[in-house]
């Protein structure tokens, strides 16, 4: 009986630790390092979609763990894996509350810092985050928070932290056409 109450807490926790898991992600306006303004999840041409979302430096951090990876296994042309994988990648550095002030100077130096191939992919958001958080149940502001996205927007997989070779594979096998 003890081993039951504890499954079906330990499912519960599951289930409302990854509660946005089947809901649409909600609409964001961001710009690209190109200057080129986009709203998430509409523009992602009916693909699927990994979109990671910092809203600190630490979370930046691990965020960047990321970006070779996630190149090199949906992104580089000259990969193998990548023609098996076709969906639609963004990172999302939030910019919000004080922050916003550093906004411009910030995005200056990631556009001089990122690499020409990668930067309709970094999407800077100013403004507001509340919502987001609460919507998207992003509590730990250290961490990068990543979701995949159905061809409607639907979130369908949720993780976060630093960068994780068993967490790519998974969303490996859920975006694979």
């Amino acid at each position: 009986m003890k081993k039951m109450i504890l499954f079906s807490v330990s499912l519960l926790l599951f289930i409302s630790a990854n509660a946005q898991e089947g809901e649409t992600f909600p609409s964001i306006e961001v710009m690209n390092l190109n200057d080129v303004s986009l709203t998430i999840p509409e523009n992602t041409n009916g693909k699927f979609s990994l979109v990671g979302v910092a809203f600190s430096e630490d979370a930046q951090s691990d965020l960047y763990t990321w970006s070779q990876p996630v190149f090199s296994e949906f992104m580089d042309d000259n990969n193998l894996s990548s023609l098996v994988y076709d969906p639609t990648v963004h990172l999302i550095l939030m910019f919000t509350g004080a922050n916003q002030v550093a906004y411009n100077k910030a995005k200056k130096k990631i556009t001089e810092g990122t690499d020409k191939n990668l930067k309709d992919n970094i999407v800077l958001y100013k403004g507001a985050m509340d919502n987001y958080r609460k919507e998207l149940k992003m509590k730990d502001r250290k961490k990068p928070y990543f979701f995949v996205l159905d061809k409607k927007g639907k979130i369908i997989y949720v993780a976060s932290g630093r960068y994780s070779a068993k967490i790519l594979q998974d969303i490996g096998n859920l975006i694979e056409e």
